[in-house]
């Protein structure tokens, strides 16, 4: 009789942890930070979102977007991957989602390595992405494949800069070194006046982000780890990388700052576990004299 005791506390056990899973799976948390900045003389409201891969809050998205009209942003900044490369089905959800952003904000769109995969040349998702990436860019979202614009915004001029990476960086299993110089060479020189933000999918090259001259990096990919140990923090990367340096929150590197998302989806692996999905809220203040 013990034997089958033991059995059903277990069976209760992993019916409770799949409960759990499914619940948190629909949640999502808003977090906020203040960024100080001597480059701008006004507060500026500015919203990010990274790692959707398709996912919906609510009937079309609806209770995400019902925070994010809350927070009344004057940029919506999209680090990579909102989309899933192998399955279309979530190209209409994002199209969806980003025919509502553009009413709220100007929306920019910087890619992470699933809209990278999907646009690779002899790809059988090739032609499904580029009828995305056609509507996307009729809706007037700008997107930023190693480019920069500048947005100003009540007198103060930002400028924006979207990193995208290549393959290599992104291999399972390597720990692979950014090359030399490799951002300005795919940006040029960072602004000096204008305040800099960046998106840059991968938050693994963040000092390298920093030492470019990013004010500000928003970054992605790490979906917090997955699962979060506390007190050690994510416990897995994308690359298959333990406890990986910069898994999500905000990061200080020579007077440059970092956000890296916990991000809003999953895909494959649909774990959260301590990480709940994240909405990123940012406010930019100017230096108090």
């Amino acid at each position: 009789m013990t034997g089958w005791i033991v059995i059903g506390i277990l069976i209760f056990l992993i019916l409770c942890l799949v409960l759990w899973q499914y619940l948190e799976l629909r949640r999502f948390t808003v977090t906020e930070y203040e960024i100080v900045s001597p480059k701008v003389r006004k507060e500026h409201r500015l919203m990010l979102l990274a790692d959707l891969h398709g996912f919906e809050y609510g009937k079309d998205n609806e209770k995400l977007l019902a925070k994010i009209r809350e927070w009344e942003p004057e940029l919506i900044l999209l680090a990579g991957d909102l989309i899933v490369a192998g399955q279309a089905k979530t190209y209409e959800k994002v199209l969806k989602t980003l025919k509502a952003l553009v009413k709220v904000a100007p929306v920019y769109y910087g890619f992470g390595n699933h809209e990278s995969r999907a646009d690779r040349k002899n790809s059988k998702l090739s032609k499904d992405f580029g009828e995305y990436l056609k509507k996307v860019k009729n809706l007037g979202v700008h997107i930023l494949r190693n480019q920069s614009q500048t947005e100003e915004l009540k007198g103060d001029r930002l400028r924006v800069s979207g990193l995208e990476l290549s393959a290599e960086y992104y291999e399972k299993g390597k720990d692979t070194p950014l090359k030399k110089k490799y951002v300005r060479k795919q940006l040029g020189a960072p602004a000096s006046e204008e305040f800099q933000l960046l998106l840059a999918h991968n938050p693994a090259y963040s000092e390298d982000y920093a030492a470019w001259g990013a004010d500000l990096t928003l970054c992605g990919h790490n979906h917090g780890g997955l699962v979060c140990i506390p007190g050690k923090g994510s416990l897995l990367s994308p690359q298959l990388t333990f406890f990986p340096k910069y898994s999500g929150g905000l990061y200080e590197i020579e007077g440059k700052r970092v956000i890296v998302s916990w991000g809003l989806g999953t895909h494959t692996f649909h774990i959260r576990v301590f990480n709940r999905a994240e909405l990123v809220a940012v406010r930019l203040v100017p230096e108090k004299k």
